[in-house]
């Protein structure tokens, strides 16, 4: 079997934040033996690589990427009991939607949340008191250099606060199982179609955007002369944290623009590209949030997308 190795591809079309540069080499695999065969010519012929899942939480640079993107097309979905089994690249929507319809609870909380179920667990995404990691059982990962596969079990797969040891490790989430509780399909749809209706609600998703921007922030990280000023604001999620679109709303900073890139007037912790924003115009508007609250409050905020260097060769 001969991969499709296609050359100068526009990653801003892969991007959910529509901006990015070609990249050098492309290839999309469905199956564990491309995989197996992209890695393996990627370090024959000595190239970058770049494991492309949704695009939803990832800033790819205008100069784009120098080596082999390669996007992980692993589709299958299956729930047997009590269990559920995804590949990397099933949509966190059809997760939830199946789990829902098998009367199975545990990732209702995720409703409406974008991006892939790779990517959910790589970042261990969260919202309304929930996470990935509360119902994963093992997660199965190659790795990028031996072709080696991995299978983890939860206590291993190092999980924390947006993080987990796929974030630190050059490996590629091909597939993870969970196990969730029985419960009422109908209580489930409605909570699950609740948080949809909060997202569309409350979040600017009529501009191209990667979600929050930065990690909400501790309550450990906020200076002492502060928590007064927070107090009302201060929530549990998965601890005592203070919404970082509150702090970046009262820096000044709703609706501060850079180019075509805006904080968002809808919610602050967002940036979203408002038609003809460059990958540099958001990453210079990341760093002047950061600065301004930095500046204010003395608080230090961390990002949750991951941002890729421009390429200078």
């Amino acid at each position: 079997m001969s991969l499709s190795v296609r050359q100068n591809v526009e990653l801003k079309d892969y991007s959910t934040f529509k901006v990015g540069g070609p990249a050098r080499y492309f290839v999309a695999v469905t199956t564990l033996e491309e995989l197996h065969q992209a890695l393996a010519e990627a370090k024959e012929k000595n190239w970058p690589t770049f494991i492309l899942a949704g695009g939803s939480n990832v800033i790819f640079p205008d100069t784009g990427f120098p080596g082999l993107v390669i996007y992980i097309q692993h589709h299958h979905l299956k729930v047997d009991g009590t269990t559920l089994e995804a590949g990397a690249a099933v949509m966190m929507q059809e997760v939830v939607d199946a789990a829902v319809e098998a009367g199975l609870k545990g990732v209702e909380w995720a409703g409406g949340l974008p991006g892939t179920f790779g990517g959910a667990i790589r970042g261990n995404a969260g919202a309304f008191k929930g996470e990935i990691k509360d119902s994963v059982v093992s997660v199965t990962s190659i790795e990028q250099k031996t072709g080696r596969e991995i299978t983890r079990r939860n206590a291993d797969c190092q999980f924390g606060y947006r993080d987990s040891i796929f974030k630190h490790r050059p490996e590629v989430i091909v597939s993870a199982i969970l196990q969730l509780e029985p419960g009422d399909p109908t209580e489930l749809r409605q909570i699950a179609d609740s948080r949809i209706e909060f997202r569309q609600n409350r979040h600017p998703l009529e501009y191209p955007n990667v979600g929050s921007i930065f990690k909400n922030t501790p309550l450990e990280r906020v200076p002492e002369q502060w928590l007064p000023h927070f107090h009302d604001f201060i929530k549990v999620d998965p601890f005592p944290i203070i919404p970082t679109g509150k702090i970046i709303e009262d820096s000044g900073l709703k609706g501060y623009r850079i180019g075509d890139a805006q904080v968002s007037e809808k919610h602050a912790n967002y940036i979203v590209n408002r038609g003809n924003a460059t990958a540099r115009d958001i990453v210079a508007l990341i760093e002047h949030i950061r600065q301004t609250v930095r500046e204010k409050f003395q608080i230090e905020l961390e990002t949750e997308p991951e941002i890729l260097q421009e390429n200078n060769q």
